[in-house]
C-alpha cells in the first residue's frame, strides 16, 4: 500500500519512517527542491532530525503527481498557516478521491477554521482525519514508545488510520471527536509558550503546575464552546500533549517562551527555532476568537499582550496573580451552565456559517 506524506519537516519525516518500518510504500513530498536533494544525498534530515539516518528505500521527491499516484492515504504534515495553499496544490494533482489525515496543530488565521475544515473545503472530500497526541518527532523517529489518537467524524476512517499507524512502538487510539482533538492540538501550544516563560523567569515548579492546571481550564472552556467533548481534553490529545509540550526539551513552543522570558526579542526567538512555533500565531487567532465569543481566557489574553503588545513578562505574571479572586468550583445551576454552553455553541455555529 502506498502512503503519501506531504511535508518533509520533523513530523512528516518521522511519520514517514514509522510507516516505512511497517512495510508501506512511502513517498515524502518536499516543497524546496534544493533541500530535498540534500536529504536524498545525505540520507538525513539534518535541519529537523539531525543525527537520525533515513532508510535508503524511503523516497523523498518534489514531484507531487508522482507522490500521490496510487496512494491509499495522504498524510498532511505541513504547518497550519500554509495548509490551505498546499491542500489546493494536492487537490489539483490528486488523481482520485483519497482519505486525508492531518498532523498539523493550529487554526487558520482569518477564517479561524480547523485544519480538517480547511482540507474538506479544498478537496471537497468528506474522509478527513487528524492524528494528535504527545508525539515529539525526535522520539518517534528513534522508535521510542509513543501513544496518540486518530480522530474522524467517521469511525471507519479513524480505525483505518489507527490500523495504518499502529505498531510496536506507536500505539494509536480512535476517537470521533475530531473537533476536540484538533482544538487540543492548537491550544496546548499557547500554554506551552507560557510554560517556557515560567522556566525562563525561574519561577519554579509551583508556578508551572498552577499554569498547566489553569491552562487546562482555559482549554476545556474554549474547546467545549466550539463543540469538543470534555472527555477528549482529558485524553492523549489534551492533557497528554499538554504535559509533553510544556515540559519537553524538544518542544519548540516551550523553548520559544523561555527565550523570550530571558530577554530575546520575539523575532530573534522565532528565528532561533528549527521549526514553526505554532503557538505564536495561534495565540493571536485564539485570543481573537475568544473575545468575539466572550470566552474568558486570561492566560491566553496575557500571553497575547506579551507577544503582540510588548508587555513585560513579570508585569504580566503580576497581572494574572492579582486578578479578581474566584472560586475553583463551577458557579451557577448546572442547567443554566448547560444552557449558556448551548447558546455559545449556537453563536459559534452562526459565526462560522457567516464566514
Amino acid at each position: 500500500m502506498r502512503v503519501s506524506v506531504i511535508g518533509d519537516g520533523a513530523w512528516g519525516t518521522a511519520s514517514a519512517m514509522l510507516l516505512h518500518d511497517k512495510g508501506f510504500d512511502v513517498r515524502v513530498w518536499g516543497a524546496f527542491p534544493e533541500y530535498t536533494r540534500e536529504i536524498v544525498r545525505s540520507r538525513q534530515n539534518y535541519k529537523y532530525l539531525p543525527g537520525i539516518p533515513l532508510p535508503e528505500t524511503l523516497v523523498f521527491t518534489n514531484d507531487l503527481a508522482e507522490t500521490l499516484r496510487g496512494s491509499r492515504l495522504i498524510v498532511m504534515a505541513v504547518p497550519s498557516h500554509v495548509m490551505r495553499e498546499v491542500a489546493q496544490r494536492v487537490a489539483a494533482a490528486l488523481p482520485e478521491p483519497t482519505p486525508f489525515v492531518s498532523l498539523a496543530k493550529g487554526l487558520e488565521g482569518g477564517t479561524l477554521k480547523r485544519m480538517s475544515q480547511v482540507l474538506r473545503e479544498e478537496t471537497q472530500l468528506p474522509q478527513i482525519a487528524a492524528l494528535s497526541g504527545p508525539s515529539h518527532a525526535e522520539e518517534v523517529a528513534r522508535r521510542l514508545p509513543t501513544a496518540v489518537v486518530a480522530a474522524s467524524e467517521h469511525m471507519n476512517l479513524a480505525t483505518f488510520v489507527q490500523d495504518v499507524f499502529s505498531g510496536p512502538t506507536f500505539r494509536v487510539y480512535s476517537n470521533t471527536d475530531i473537533t476536540g482533538v484538533e482544538l487540543c492540538a492548537t491550544l496546548k501550544n499557547v500554554i506551552a509558550i507560557c510554560a517556557g516563560a515560567v522556566d525562563g523567569c525561574g519561577f519554579g515548579d509551583n508556578a508551572k503546575s498552577a499554569l498547566l492546571t489553569r491552562g487546562l481550564v482555559e482549554i476545556v472552556r474554549f474547546g467545549t464552546a466550539l463543540g469538543g467533548k470534555v472527555e477528549t481534553f482529558f485524553g492523549l490529545a489534551g492533557v497528554g500533549d499538554l504535559i509533553t509540550t510544556c515540559f519537553s526539551r524538544h518542544s519548540r513552543n516551550r523553548a520559544f517562551g523561555e527565550r523570550v522570558a530571558q530577554g530575546m526579542t520575539i523575532s530573534d526567538a522565532l528565528a532561533a527555532s528549527t521549526g514553526v512555533v505554532e503557538g505564536y500565531r495561534n495565540a493571536k487567532i485564539i485570543r481573537e476568537l475568544a473575545r468575539r465569543l466572550g470566552v474568558d481566557m486570561p492566560i491566553t489574553e496575557t500571553l497575547y499582550q506579551v507577544l503582540y503588545e510588548g508587555k513585560n513578562i513579570r508585569d504580566a505574571v503580576t497581572q494574572l496573580m492579582t486578578r479578581e479572586r474566584k472560586s475553583e468550583q463551577p458557579t451557577g445551576h448546572p442547567v443554566r451552565r448547560w444552557l449558556r454552553l448551548m447558546l455559545l455553541r449556537l453563536r459559534v455555529s452562526l459565526m462560522m456559517h457567516a464566514s
